[in-house]
This record gives structure tokens, sequence and C-alpha cells, in this order.
């Protein structure tokens, strides 16, 4: 796996912090992991597990910092 950080829309990283909020970590991946497959166009040398690993890190990298302690 490349450890690229990719630009994910605001929009979606809030969407899954939500779901996060409701789901354990392993549904939350699962859903990301559905979301990639389903609706993201792949660029050269991109792989689904590269946008799964950087999406997943990046909501849980902001749902660490809005979630209450």
């Amino acid at each position: 796996m490349n450890k690229v950080n990719y630009h994910w829309n605001e929009e979606t990283i809030n969407h899954f912090i939500i779901i996060a909020n409701y789901a354990k970590p392993s549904e939350v991946k699962q859903e990301i992991e559905d979301f990639v497959e389903n609706c993201c166009q792949l660029e050269d040398g991109e792989t689904e597990e590269d946008l799964v690993e950087s999406l997943y890190n990046q909501v849980f990298n902001q749902y660490d910092k809005v979630s209450p302690i």
C-alpha cells in the first residue's frame, strides 16, 4: 500500500464521522470500503485499499478531535 494522503471532501469525512458515532470501527471501515468501491474512480497507481486507508485515517483523526472525552 502507498502511504499517500488523499484530499477528501469535508462532507464525505463528516458523513463517516456521523456513522462512527453509532458504529464500531470495523463497521465504519466496511461502509468506507463500500463507498470507495461504488463511488470513487481510481486514477493511475491508486488502489481501492489506498483510498480506504486514507479515508479511514482521516475520518478517525477528525473524529478524535471532535468526539467528547
